[in-house]
């Protein structure tokens, strides 16, 4: 080319280099750049240029470098923009995603290269091998783990030539630092780290470092200062402070640098130096996060660095709340030990655990084993001749230790511990050998004193002083200092704790009992004796808590001292304790269990458990308990007291479940108790209460008052008594000290009443020192003097006088207690409506969810009129407590006052079938029973099943036995007795009516008296008549209408003469019956019931003129009554005998017309179906078609279907009659019986008898099918 065209290219090139430069794009910008590069194929030609040759190629790859780094930023960010939008991305992931495809892609890494190859400036070739290695760390960062190493192995070299080169590039230093994989932090090149201190002085590393490397646990020679001045220019600054200083320089530099794994092992090792174990758990396990995060980044396992931190944290856990972390710490170190099974600290460390555990020769194999690769370290020997010590090889181990002691001679504070602790160890293996001369001070006495002199400080020289003083010299008051000195040196002294806490506890100091055992139990280590639960902390902590009523801090304490000591029969006493008092009885029950599991012979177990047993009502098994107790400690107040009170709530409890006898029986029982009690500890407020509590029972059964133990009464009451106690309130209520010596003439009644009256009398002088005991002492007298009031039937005032007093006083001295006020309220209700107001609403005002209050309430409404209140009121209860079963007989009776007459039967029934659980309630039994029995009459009903009378009988029978002599309650019973068929009960229930209505007539002569006597002897009459015994049902039903001659007694008199008339008529007397019928037909103008029955005498007479007029008498009634059932059915009958067509055709259609309109009782479409099917087989009809038409009228009754069944050869009418009865929510048994037999198998027979073998016609029927 000549010379001028070659300055013309070269102008040429030039200006098109500059224009791209200036005006093109990146990639135009990078193509010509690249054309200037030495791998151009015209760059030799360029190079060759005289005027305008291309740069130096390094400046050049530093352009081309720099828009590539622009154009990656750009695109990353872009990328990461657009797809962090995208549903289920996180920005995290998207940025691993992008980095990794755009730097896969990168020319970045070979430019760095070449620029550091061309260059010739360092500073260049420095900032490049800086971006180089930054950008191979992030690239790192992102990469895959399978794809690291290629990358990380680029990292690493070009890391190791910065450090080589001492280039100041921070990165570079910490990746070859932190990427070291050591064992021990002596194995780093100390160089190197002391070069990064002084290249980076400012930096949170080299802080760490510089205090780290002039300290007393760097591996690593000092440095004196002479020659770092020498060497540096200048003396650390470090080197002189003190460990506290020294350790907040290393906390400070490890927190700019969270990731460092020297930082962490660096501060982990001072913790443990400086004994902070809870700091060194959990700087390690920060620390094992760190390894982590670096072993993430590089791809490199660190396992000895994670080995190293692992042996450190397990270490920390050894110490840390002993023995708590041991199974951790354990595994831990038999992780590292089989990778490595020289690990030293891991075989230290597993020592120690088994050295605490009590495992003694394991653990002085594993301390041996150590010593093997650290024959020199003194600490490993002086354990290992502890265990010979604790295994009793006294004679070694204390050769060992003095061996050891004599070994130590550094005055450093870790070598003066040393010392300290092996001369205790010396004293308390001489004080264990040689017990015959603890008392010399040339002993053990010796080596503790000399421990001091070593280390002041040394607190379990201490509490070894202690234990001389107190166990040897006797001087408890040098002692206890001692113990105090050791506690305040070292919060894990446990045998010095130990002791403190229970010379506090002997002084019922619980505030400093508390105080001990929390800074025991908050202990990082602690101390106790080999064999001796390391739990008595917690263990105290759960007394102390019992003692302030703390129930879930001290479950919480003696949990924490179970998982210590699982085996601590008292931890699981205190436990169930703490759970029975927080009303938690199950899980109580199961502790106890447990203890007992622990300790069978323990009594106090057996006690606790009985009293669990008697909260959860189960009264029988505790006191069976309490019995086991009293076998082996029978002069136990608390025990004999449990028992007492154990059997006077069981009396209660059968009180409320109806069972009355075994309620006398346990309240006999209680008594018996008391005579033993009252002879050991008369002034106990629980004792009179009891007796008190078990006299009353017998007034809520007077049924059983001949079992009322009133000798033995007598005698509690005047054990160790000043008599002048039973005066109080003597003037109101007329009982006091003269009332015991007349006790023996009073009635039986009486007799209970009055001894309740005065045992809760004693109760108010035993109780006089407690203010609640006090109150609820007036409360039991109150309730005691109402009860009083209201047992008699003179009911005699001074009794409420003398309650209300009681109750006032009670309030005086506790006025936010709800059940005073509302036994106030009660007291009070009859004679000042307005207090009894006031005191029932200041009881909701404390208790507003109380049903029984709410109730008072609505009675006080009723019984003055206000009855829309009193139903509010009533409501309101119910609403606190659905299952009160007052409240709906308050509701019943307000029904009833209000005229809504309908409704209080299905009230009255709903309350008594809740009052199973307070049976003791009259109130429920009497109005159930007596509005079911006024029911049945209104329904005009005779016909009632045996099923559907259980319950009011029931009801009426419970009435009796707690009011024997009550001749309401006993005359109820005997007329659903009568119902039920039972007449000689009836009689003799009736009998004894009418002798206490007699005895109460000639006392009082009150008409009132005197009509229900003519009542129940018309009554008794009946029953009579029932039993067949026509002889006194004549005389008795003659008596009752005697008596009631001037009385206005329709119904009584009716009753009777019907009753003369029939047993006349039995006794073969016709005329004298024709005649109480004509009398009966006079006074009940002409009730057709009655036309009925005398139609019946007069046919039986047997005269054709009786007949004819029985007919006419029929006739007439029929007319005037057509509804009468009964009166139609005769008709038909006597047709049918007379053989009279006509009459039978007539009834049959009036009694198929009855029977197909109208809702009629099962029991009359029995009777008409019957007796259609009789007239049916008499006139010559179709049987068949009468029964298909009386199902077809009454499908659902079964007693048509077993008609049907009867005649009929296929099954199903007798299984349609057996499907029937059985779905009736209450089957009638007669029915269902019948039905069953019906079927014609005997298998349904068999289960008829077994419903009810009492019938005969079962029987019978199995006999035929048996014989078919």
């Amino acid at each position: 080319m000549q010379k001028e065209d070659r300055v013309k290219f070269d102008s040429c090139i030039y200006r098109a280099l500059q224009f791209v430069e200036a005006k093109g794009t990146r990639a135009e910008q990078k193509k010509a750049l690249r054309l200037q590069l030495p791998e151009s194929p015209i760059y030799e030609f360029l190079a060759a240029s005289p005027t305008h040759a291309p740069p130096s190629p390094d400046i050049t790859y530093q352009k081309l470098a720099e828009i590539v780094e622009a154009e990656e930023k750009e695109l990353i960010n872009t990328q990461i923009a657009a797809r962090k939008s995208r549903l289920g991305a996180t920005e995290r992931t998207v940025t691993i995603q992008v980095k990794q495809e755009v730097w896969k892609k990168s020319p970045l890494q070979d430019l760095y290269a070449k620029i550091i190859d061309w260059t010739k400036d360092d500073q260049v070739r420095r900032d490049t091998e800086a971006k180089q290695l930054k950008l191979g760390y992030s690239y790192l960062e992102v990469l895959g783990a399978a794809d690291k190493s290629e990358q990380r192995d680029k990292v690493l070299e070009w890391a190791k030539g910065i450090v080589i080169l001492k280039v100041p590039y921070e990165l570079a230093w910490k990746l070859e630092i932190e990427w070291q994989d050591v064992n021990s932090i002596g194995d780093y090149d100390v160089t190197v780290l002391r070069n990064y201190v002084d290249l980076f002085p400012n930096t949170g590393l080299a802080t760490l470092l510089r205090a780290f490397l002039d300290s007393e646990i760097s591996p690593f020679p000092v440095v004196e200062p002479e020659e770092q001045e020498e060497d540096e220019g200048g003396v650390s600054l470090i080197q002189d402070i003190g460990p506290d200083e020294r350790l907040d320089f290393i906390i400070d530099g490890l927190e700019t640098e969270k990731t460092s794994i020297l930082g962490h092992r660096i501060l982990g090792e001072y913790y443990l130096l400086l004994s902070e174990y809870e700091n060194a758990v959990d700087v390690c396990r920060r620390g094992l996060t760190a390894v982590a995060r670096q072993a993430q980044i590089s791809g490199l396992k660190f396992q000895k660095n994670s080995d190293a931190i692992a042996v450190l944290l397990a270490t920390a856990l050894v110490h840390y709340q002993a023995p708590r972390h041991h199974n951790e710490a354990t595994a831990s170190f038999k992780d590292v030990l089989t990778r490595n099974p020289q690990n030293t600290g891991a075989l230290i460390g597993l020592g120690l655990i088994l050295e605490e555990q009590g495992e003694f020769e394991q653990a002085a194999g594993f301390l041996r084993q150590a010593l093997i690769s650290n024959p020199n370290d003194l600490k490993v020997i002086s354990e290992a001749a502890w265990c010979e010590v604790q295994q009793g090889h006294y004679d070694l181990g204390i050769g060992e230790l003095k061996v050891c002691l004599e070994r130590i001679t550094g005055v450093d504070p870790q070598s003066r511990d040393l010392k300290a602790q092996v001369l205790w160890r010396i004293g308390s293996a001489v004080w264990d050998s040689e017990p015959e001369k603890r008392s010399s001070r040339e002993g053990a006495y010796y080596y503790f004193m000399q421990a001091l002199r070593s280390n002041p400080n040394f607190a379990p020289a201490f509490t070894g002083l202690g234990i001389y003083y107190a166990d040897i010299s006797g001087d408890i008051e040098r002692a206890n200092k001692c113990f105090q000195k050791a506690f305040e040196l070292s919060s894990g002294e446990y045998e010095a704790a130990e002791r403190l806490a229970r010379s506090f506890a002997d002084t019922k100091d619980w505030e400093l009992v508390e105080i001990v055992a929390r800074r025991a139990a908050d202990a990082d280590k602690k101390r106790t004796t080999v064999g001796k639960a390391a739990s008595w902390p917690q263990v105290a902590l759960g007394v102390v808590e019992l003692n302030n009523l703390n129930f879930p801090l001290a479950i919480q304490a003696f949990q924490a001292a179970l998982r210590t000591s699982p085996k601590d029969v008292h931890s699981w006493i205190g436990l169930g304790e703490a759970y029975s008092n927080l009303g938690r009885y199950i899980a109580a029950t199961k502790a106890f269990k447990q203890a007992q599991t622990l300790d069978p012979d323990n009594w106090f177990i057996t006690y606790m458990m009985s009293n669990v047993e008697q909260e959860l009502g189960e009264y029988d098994t505790a006191c069976e308990g309490y019995r086991a107790v009293l076998s082996k400690r029978p002069d136990e107040f608390g025990v004999i007291m449990a028992l007492t009170e154990a059997l006077v709530a069981a009396s209660f409890s059968n009180l409320n479940t109806g069972l009355f006898g075994r309620a006398a029986a346990t309240a006999r029982e209680a008594l018996q108790v008391a005579k033993q009690l009252v002879k050991i500890n008369p002034t106990a407020f629980n004792l009179w209460k009891a007796v008190g509590d078990a006299c009353s029972v017998f007034s809520w059964v007077q049924s059983l008052l001949d079992e009322f133990p009133a000798d033995d009464v007598s005698e509690i009451l005047g054990t160790n008594i000043d008599k002048a106690e039973f005066n109080i309130l003597s003037e109101a209520d007329g009982v006091g000290a003269s009332t015991l010596d007349t006790y023996n003439d009073l009635p039986l009644l009486e007799k209970c009443l009055l001894a309740s009256v005065l045992a809760y009398k004693r109760g108010i002088y035993a109780s006089a020192e407690d203010r609640h005991a006090h109150a609820v002492a007036w409360y039991n007298l109150g309730t005691a003097e109402y009860r009083a009031l209201l047992c008699p039937e003179d009911r005699a005032t001074k009794y409420r006088k003398a309650a209300i007093t009681c109750f006032k006083r009670a309030i005086k001295l506790e006025p936010g207690n709800s059940d005073f006020w509302n036994a106030l309220g009660i007291a009070t209700s009859d004679v000042n409506a307005r207090v009894a107001q006031h005191a029932l609403v200041r009881a909701l005002n404390i208790n507003e969810k109380s049903a029984r209050i709410w109730t008072n309430l609505g009675t006080l409404y009723m019984i003055h009129g206000d009855y829309q209140l009193a139903n509010d009121a009533f409501t309101r209860g119910q609403s606190a407590d659905p299952d009160y079963s007052h409240a709906w007989v308050g509701q019943g009776l307000v029904a009833l006052a209000t005229g809504q007459t309908k409704d209080a039967p299905g009230l009255f029934e709903h309350a008594f079938q809740l009052s199973a659980s307070e049976n003791y309630s009259n109130l429920v039994k009497l109005q159930f029973a007596s509005t079911t029995f006024d029911v049945l009459l209104e329904q005009h009903r005779t016909d009632s099943s045996l099923t559907s009378l259980l319950n009011p009988m029931f009801a009426a029978h419970q009435l009796i036995q707690q009011k024997a002599r009550d001749p309401i309650s006993l005359r109820l019973a005997a007329l659903y007795e009568e119902r039920a068929g039972d007449f000689e009960g009836a009689v003799a229930k009736l009998s004894q009516v009418c002798d206490i209505l007699e005895a109460k007539y000639e006392e009082s002569e009150a008409t009132e008296d005197l009509i229900m006597y003519a009542q129940a002897t018309a009554d008794k009459a009946r029953g009579y008549l029932g039993l067949k015994d026509y002889e006194n049902a004549i005389e008795s039903a003659e008596l009752s209408f005697t008596l009631s001659q001037d009385l206005e007694l329709p119904k009584c008199r009716l009753s009777a003469h019907l009753t003369a008339g029939l047993a006349y008529y039995f006794t073969g007397k016709i005329d004298e019956s024709l005649e109480m019928f004509r009398i009966a037909l006079t006074e009940s103008k002409e009730n057709p019931d009655v036309v009925a029955l005398l139609a019946q005498v007069l046919w039986a007479k047997g005269g054709d003129e009786e007949r004819e007029v029985a007919m006419q008498q029929l006739m007439g009634s029929i007319e005037k009554n057509p509804e009468h059932l009964l009166s139609t059915m005769l008709l038909g009958v006597i047709g049918a005998l007379q053989g009279d067509e006509a009459i039978v055709d007539s009834v049959m259609e009036d009694l198929e017309m009855v029977n197909g309109v109208g809702k009629r009782p099962d029991e009359d479409i029995k009777k008409v179906n019957k007796l259609l099917l009789t007239l049916g087989e008499i006139s010559g009809r179709n049987t068949s078609s009468i029964c298909t038409t009386a199902i077809f009228l009454n499908p659902s009754n079964s007693a048509a279907w077993k008609s049907l069944a009867d005649i009929s050869d296929e099954p199903f009418p007798a299984n349609m009659a057996l499907g029937l009865a059985l779905s009736k929510t209450m089957p009638d048994l007669k029915d269902l019986c019948e039905a069953l037999e019906s079927s014609g198998t005997i298998d349904h027979d068999q289960m008829s008898l077994v419903i009810a073998p009492w019938r005969a016609e079962g029987w019978k029927r199995l006999e035929q099918d048996i014989a078919a």
